[in-house]
């Protein structure tokens, strides 16, 4: 007999069982949402928050960028926003499987600099774009 035939005879035998137990196992496994396996590292910078205040006593806000052009980084949004206030973090976020930027992002900054930084940049030329700024959360503290 031919080592092909013994491993061919072998497989045959063990495939069955081999995938009865995997699937057994993860019957016995607690199921977790398709999000939660799919949750990405976390990013460079802290989760923004909708509003709130931050350890130095200032308030902040996050501020919904859109259509920003594919090939910016965090490092060029900030300066932009931080001609009218204190960036307090960027976040530009990706496609998950690509790792490719999908034009959008978020800015939290201080309540001052957010106003004003509405105000300016909302429908304004960048890099080529006409960006669109608005709250990221209906819900503002004043």
């Amino acid at each position: 007999m031919s080592l092909v035939a013994i491993f061919s005879f072998v497989s045959a035998v063990l495939s069955p069982w081999v995938s009865q137990s995997i699937v057994a196992q993860r019957a016995k496994a607690p199921k977790a949402s398709p999000r939660a396996r799919t949750q990405s590292a976390p990013a460079q910078h802290p989760t923004p928050a909708s509003t709130g205040q931050n350890p130095d006593g200032s308030d902040q806000v996050t501020l919904y960028v859109g259509n920003l052009p594919f090939k910016t980084n965090e490092q060029n949004v900030e300066e932009t926003f931080s001609e009218f206030g204190h960036v307090f973090a960027v976040r530009l976020v990706k496609d998950r499987r690509t790792g490719k930027k999908k034009g959008y992002g978020f800015v939290e900054m201080s309540a001052q600099g957010a106003d004003e930084a509405l105000n300016r940049l909302n429908d304004s030329e960048y890099e080529g774009r006409t960006l669109k700024v608005r709250f990221a959360n209906t819900e503002r503290k004043d």
